[in-house]
């Protein structure tokens, strides 16, 4: 695998460039959010969509991997080595620069938004968001090696993603689940990362509602209430006080951030290990079947420079 990225950089370098140009775009987005009642949206939204970039980003490993399985297949045929040999040599090879890239996306999103500024605080940040790519990646590989062609992993993986989304609590509130879909949510990369960076994020962070908060509040009422509340309007409550109502309101803190972490690790080893079961599988049947052709139609020596025997005839006999 270091060797084939050697000889074709492009690659690389377009993987390196896209954790660059999507940080700074998610940087720019989403610059220095404070600590107003806008910033529980934007903090939230920011959060997401860097998941949502690097869980999507994963699909660009799909063709490779199906590409390189099928030059696998060739290969194991002719015995150049076992299943096992290349699925974790190439799952170790890899991993590096995919926890590069994962890294650079992480740290320059995370400056540019102005999130806590604290070690731990960037390092659980930056924890989830590698494990969460991995997983994702292995995902990706489960699907390549079950599916039969590159265009149904095509429609496959971004058709799961795109589910996987909607149940990470962000677009639906976990509690307004239909009860005969909710056990998808377990199933979920985005539920147990998002909460994870979510509760590192809010957990500790108090809120202020200035006098442009308080009118936009206003804004949302109609002229009769409006006319009630408004010299009232001191006395009132920030709607967001602090971090711990946001995560309640979103039910985001049912589960703490080290038990979604180790989710996450347990599904991405349980991807992965299915991802090599289905390759084995697939290899393991190509093998079988050209072994009973083999001995259906037996290859038949060549009898190049063989010695006629003593009693063939020849042509001037």
């Amino acid at each position: 695998a270091w060797v084939n990225t050697r000889r074709n950089p492009v690659s690389t370098h377009a993987a390196s460039g896209r954790s660059i140009t999507m940080g700074l775009i998610v940087g720019g987005l989403f610059y220095a959010v404070g600590l107003n009642q806008r910033s529980v949206q934007d903090r939230t939204g920011a959060l997401y969509f860097v998941l949502t970039s690097q869980i999507f980003s994963a699909q660009a490993s799909m063709r490779v991997f199906l590409e390189e399985r099928d030059l696998f297949l060739r290969e194991r045929i002719a015995g150049t080595y076992r299943t096992s040999a290349y699925f974790w040599s190439k799952s170790i090879a890899d991993t590096p620069l995919q926890l590069l890239f994962a890294l650079v996306f992480s740290l320059v999103s995370y400056y540019f938004v102005g999130l806590q500024p604290t070690f731990m605080h960037v390092f659980i940040y930056c924890l989830t968001i590698v494990i969460t790519t991995l997983a994702a990646e292995s995902y990706v590989i489960m699907i390549g090696a079950w599916v039969p062609d590159d265009k149904t992993a095509a429609i496959l993986g971004p058709v799961a993603f795109a589910l996987m989304s909607l149940f990470g609590g962000f677009f639906l509130n976990i509690d307004s689940l239909p009860f005969f879909v909710a056990w998808l949510q377990y199933l979920s990369l985005f539920k147990y990362s998002f909460a994870a960076i979510m509760q590192n994020e809010f957990q500790g962070l108090k809120f202020t509602c200035d006098e442009e908060d308080s009118r936009a509040w206003l804004e949302t009422l109609d002229e009769s209430t409006r006319g009630h509340v408004e010299e009232f309007l001191h006395l009132l409550p920030c709607p967001t006080p602090d971090g711990e109502t946001h995560l309640h309101r979103l039910k985001l803190d049912q589960i703490g951030v080290w038990p979604c972490i180790g989710v996450l690790i347990v599904m991405g080893i349980m991807f992965r290990v299915l991802g090599f079961v289905a390759l084995r599988r697939r290899s393991n049947k190509l093998m079988t079947g050209l072994q009973q052709r083999q001995r259906k139609c037996p290859v038949l020596p060549r009898n190049r420079g063989m010695k006629k025997p003593a009693n063939h005839p020849t042509k001037q006999d």
